[in-house]
């Protein structure tokens, strides 16, 4: 075991000098291949073949910047796993995450589960790839991984690995979905009272709501005014509404957001879209929107809002204007065949 380095290890500076430029890379809803992923997996497969003093020395001490790379890596073989019914780059996303120094690094309730799931979709031994993995892995690590491979007889389906497949003009995407873990609570006079259930937040809208997103993103893009960020799973805070919308949050069945960037920090906006049951009043809640810090535009039971983060500057205020006709065209793009718009 190496005690002490001053530097980085060779197998760290290569993945340091690699960049996977903007926020592509992150992004898998709008999901492209890039050459990168290929010399990012030359270095993961000589680093996984090598000598245990290599992989020791590499995981000492990592740069949170490598623990990123490497963990976007796996999410994105993953992906490219499903979308080309390929064993073999499901097989480098577990060595991606055999490679990760701690019990933390890697996601187990999400994106290693449905590599898992991809992978015995695929035909692929999971006794094989538990093998690799512990000849890989941390010794702690590949404990925890038995578990994770364990539960996997209990799981029949993607979502149960939080994590649902979408499809858009840019292919078959996947999207973790959020799930807040529950802690015990302290009871009166009897030390913890039982642990309260996890908070599942669901995605299943009827229409594709992933494709609204994309599309807009994409029109965003196009104005050349901002740079739309990844596109993930989100909640809408009731407060945006009306304060006596009843709940924490907007009732949706499914909602996603990503981050419009401006070159100028105070002309930046989130972006919301989302799909209400049929329920639900659209049109009234939409109305509860107010204030000049966001805009609301709705079309059947979807509608898109953008929001402005708070800034100190009280007089900063987003011009909405020009991407009004962007999100209309994009509802009404993207219409459900049959679905009627308000």
């Amino acid at each position: 075991m190496v005690n002490e380095r001053s530097e980085p290890s060779p197998f760290q500076q290569q993945l340091l000098d690699l960049t996977y430029e903007g926020t592509g890379g992150a992004d898998m809803i709008r999901f492209r291949d890039l050459p990168l992923d290929d010399t990012v997996s030359g270095i993961v497969r000589s680093l996984a073949n090598g000598t245990g003093e290599d992989i020791d020395r590499f995981r000492f001490e990592p740069d949170d910047g490598v623990i990123g790379r490497l963990r976007l890596f796996a999410k994105r073989r993953i992906l490219q796993a499903r979308r080309r019914s390929s064993i073999y780059l499901v097989d480098e996303s577990m060595d991606a995450y055999a490679l990760l120094p701690t019990l933390e690094d890697v996601p187990w309730e999400n994106w290693l589960k449905a590599g898992l799931f991809t992978a015995r979709s695929l035909g692929r031994d999971l006794d094989a790839i538990a093998e690799r993995f512990h000849d890989v892995a941390d010794e702690d690590v590949a404990k925890r991984f038995d578990v994770a491979l364990e539960s996997m007889t209990r799981v029949d389906d993607l979502a149960h690995c939080h994590v649902v497949e979408v499809s858009t003009n840019y292919g078959t995407g996947m999207l973790r979905t959020l799930l807040f873990r529950a802690a015990a609570t302290k009871g009166w006079g009897m030390g913890s009272a039982p642990r309260q259930a996890d908070n599942l937040v669901t995605y299943n809208p009827e229409s594709n709501l992933a494709q609204l997103a994309a599309t807009l993103a994409d029109a965003m893009d196009a104005t050349g005014t901002v740079r739309s960020e990844a596109i993930a799973h989100d909640q809408i805070p009731a407060m945006l509404f009306s304060l006596n919308l009843p709940g924490s949050y907007l009732p949706v069945t499914g909602c996603l957001s990503f981050f419009a960037d401006a070159d100028d920090e105070k002309d930046s906006f989130n972006v919301f879209v989302a799909e209400l049951p049929d329920d639900e009043d659209v049109e009234e809640i939409a109305e509860g929107a107010v204030g000049d810090d966001q805009l609301v535009i709705h079309d059947g039971f979807r509608l898109v809002q953008l929001v402005a983060p708070p800034l100190f500057d009280d007089d900063a205020v987003v011009d909405f204007s020009p991407y009004a006709d962007i999100c209309r065209r994009a509802l009404a793009d993207t219409l459900p065949t049959g679905w009627s718009s308000l």
